[in-house]
C-alpha cells in the first residue's frame, strides 16, 4: 500500500477572547482537516497557538512545528489562511525558505505549503509563483511608500522648511534618509491583524496596553490614539 503523505495543520488566534470561545480556531481546523481529505493527506496533528500575535515567529506552536520540519517528520503544512503563519513579508519569506530546503518525511526535499483561503499549493509551479509575487509586491508597495515619503521630506528641506518627525512606522537614519522603524511597523501591523480580526478600536486599544505598547510619548493607547495612527498608516 503505497504511504499517505504526512501532514500537520497550524491555527492561530491573536486574541485571549477568541481563543476562549475556541470558534475561530474550530472554524480554521475544519478547513484543514477538509483539506487534508481533499488532498489525500494523512493529517497527523494540528499545532494551536492561542492569544499570540503574528508579528513574531517565537510562538510556541510555531516553534513546534518548525522543529518537526527540521527534523524531517513533515511532508505537508496545512493552513487556513496565510496571514495565521505570518503578517511579515521578511517572516513570510524566511519560513518559505526554509520549508524549501527541508527534507521531508518520505526523505525527499522540501515540505509543501498549502493554504486554504488563497487556495496555494506550493507543491505546484503555479502555487510558488504566486507566493513568491504575492510577498514581492508587498515588499515593493512598502519600498514605493517609503521612497515617497523620503522624496517628499527631502523637497520640504530643499525649500528650507521644517520636516518634523516621520510617520509613525518611520525614522531618519544617520544620513537622512526614511526607513522602516520595525518596532513600530510591529504595532501597525498588529493593530491591522486585530481590526481584521473583528476587534473594536476599543478592543484594539485595550489589547494593545495589556501587550506593554506605548505612544510615542510613553502613554497607554486610547480608542482614539488607534484609530489616528491606523487612519495615518492606511489601514482605513
Amino acid at each position: 500500500m503505497e504511504r499517505m503523505a504526512q501532514a500537520v495543520g497550524y491555527v492561530r488566534v491573536s486574541t485571549s477572547e477568541q481563543a476562549q470561545s475556541g470558534l475561530s480556531l474550530d472554524a480554521q481546523r475544519r478547513k484543514i482537516e477538509a483539506q487534508a481529505t481533499l488532498s489525500d493527506l494523512q493529517l497527523v496533528d494540528v499545532l494551536e497557538d492561542a492569544g499570540e500575535s503574528a508579528c513574531t515567529l517565537k510562538r510556541p506552536a510555531m516553534t513546534e512545528l518548525l522543529a518537526r520540519v527540521d527534523g524531517g517528520q513533515v511532508d505537508v503544512v496545512i493552513i487556513g489562511k496565510l496571514d495565521r503563519l505570518t503578517r511579515s513579508v521578511k517572516d513570510l519569506s524566511t519560513l518559505l525558505e526554509r520549508l524549501a530546503k527541508a527534507k521531508r518525511a518520505d526523505g525527499s526535499k522540501g515540505v509543501d505549503l498549502i493554504s486554504t483561503a488563497e487556495s496555494l499549493d506550493t507543491s505546484t509551479a503555479t502555487g510558488r509563483l504566486v507566493v513568491n509575487i504575492m510577498a514581492s509586491v508587498s515588499q515593493w508597495e512598502r519600498e514605493v511608500i517609503a521612497e515617497r515619503t523620503s522624496a517628499a521630506l527631502q523637497e520640504l528641506k530643499a525649500q528650507g522648511r521644517t520636516t518634523g518627525r516621520p510617520e509613525y512606522g518611520y525614522r531618519a537614519d544617520a544620513d537622512g534618509r526614511l526607513v522602516e522603524d520595525e518596532n513600530e511597523q510591529a504595532v501597525i501591523r498588529r493593530v491591522a491583524e486585530l481590526r481584521d480580526e473583528g476587534a473594536s478600536w476599543q478592543a484594539v486599544a485595550d489589547s494593545l496596553t495589556k501587550e506593554g505598547v506605548r505612544t510615542r510619548k510613553g502613554s497607554a493607547y486610547s480608542r482614539q490614539g488607534v484609530h489616528y495612527l491606523a487612519r495615518k498608516a492606511g489601514l482605513t
